[in-house]
């Protein structure tokens, strides 16, 4: 019985190590269009940043259907339909999901998602 439950528990710890890596890869987006980076995702929200058709972002949270981005100065919010996750060919080959897992932890504040990527 006791070699037993040793064996799964090696085996689960093997799985969860290789598992890892993909886990937590980041989540990137193509902008579309130029656009203000707000504050919180509000429409009413300071401008705290900008970013431009074609930049390659990082994204970091989500609430409804805005999407929280790391960007060089300061990090901020933008509106969904300024961002294309399309993964696969077309001018940036390579962009977007990519494949694998994700899952997302849903706060009072926003939602933090992670995702396996290539």
């Amino acid at each position: 019985m006791f070699a037993r439950t040793l064996k799964t528990a090696a085996l689960a710890t093997l799985v969860v190590a290789a598992t890892a890596g993909a886990s937590f890869a980041a989540q990137y987006a193509w902008v579309d269009n130029d656009a203000k980076v707000k504050q919180f995702h509000k429409q009413a929200s300071p401008t705290v940043n900008w970013v431009s058709e074609g930049d390659k972002v990082k994204i970091i949270g989500s609430w409804g259907n805005w999407y929280k981005l790391q960007i060089p100065g300061q990090d901020g919010w933008v509106k969904a339909n300024v961002l294309d996750f399309t993964p696969g060919p077309g001018p940036f080959p390579g962009y977007g999901y990519g494949y694998g897992g994700s899952f997302c932890i849903n706060g009072d504040n926003a939602s933090f998602c992670l995702s396996g990527g290539y």
